[in-house]
């Protein structure tokens, strides 16, 4: 994983990313480790605070505004044992409010499992074959 293993690592003291609490009533979420998109706040924020916890630790390579309401984060993680990497770009509305949320974790083996894993802990809650399931975790 070479992009994030150049990057020197940022302190960080642990805090919640500042987006976190600005969504939107519709914001939508798009990630690698989801079949389709999410929508509404209550949603993302569950399935959010459902995945987080299966990270073992982040260390961020960036984390800021990038301009035009634009917030990128960019970290370095492990799942299960399993290193992953994670972007993270974050859009907000007029209003300051996120609306729009896309993640993206690589390589395809560690989201495959990360996917899975995460579809385990929250079972149908958010909709049935939301993540992969074991036949595809084990095929990359």
């Amino acid at each position: 994983m070479k992009f994030n293993d150049t990057a020197p690592l940022l302190d960080w003291d642990g805090s919640p990313p500042p987006w976190l609490a600005k969504f939107a009533d519709n914001v939508t979420l798009e990630a690698s480790v989801l079949r389709r998109p999410i929508q509404g706040r209550a949603v993302v924020l569950g399935l959010l605070k459902a995945a987080i916890p299966l990270y073992e630790f982040q260390h961020f390579t960036y984390r800021g505004d990038v301009g035009h309401g634009l917030f990128f984060e960019s970290y370095r993680s492990s799942v299960d044992g399993t290193p992953i990497e994670n972007l993270v770009m974050v859009h907000t509305n007029s209003q300051g409010e996120v609306d729009s949320l896309v993640i993206s974790h690589r390589p395809l083996g560690a989201l495959l499992k990360f996917s899975r894993l995460v579809g385990e802990r929250v079972g149908d809650q958010f909709g049935k074959d939301l993540f992969v399931g074991a036949e595809a975790a084990g095929s990359a």
